[in-house]
């Protein structure tokens, strides 16, 4: 799994390798942080239960078998700051 980041002043793109367990951490705390909340309200997720997330989590790693180069996360930060995860 790829894993892009940018920040928000700088122009170049980090393109990482990412472990498949941290790019799963990574989503499983996006969708279960007080952190993000924000951000998740903007894209209509709202709080999800345990078994919410676990759904997500076996439909993200259902995409991740069957589909390759796929953009299966992007996180755009309020500051500015982009995180993507490809397949």
């Amino acid at each position: 799994m790829r894993m892009k980041f940018k920040g928000y002043k700088s122009k170049r793109i980090t393109d990482s390798s990412v472990p498949n367990m941290f790019a799963f951490t990574f989503i499983r705390n996006f969708l279960t942080d007080r952190e993000y909340e924000s951000i998740r309200d903007e894209y209509l997720i709202g709080n999800l239960n345990k078994s919410q997330v676990n759904q997500v989590m076996g439909d993200v790693k259902w995409l991740f078998k069957n589909y390759k180069g796929l953009n299966v996360v992007t996180i755009e930060e309020s500051k500015g700051d982009i995180t993507k995860f490809i397949l």
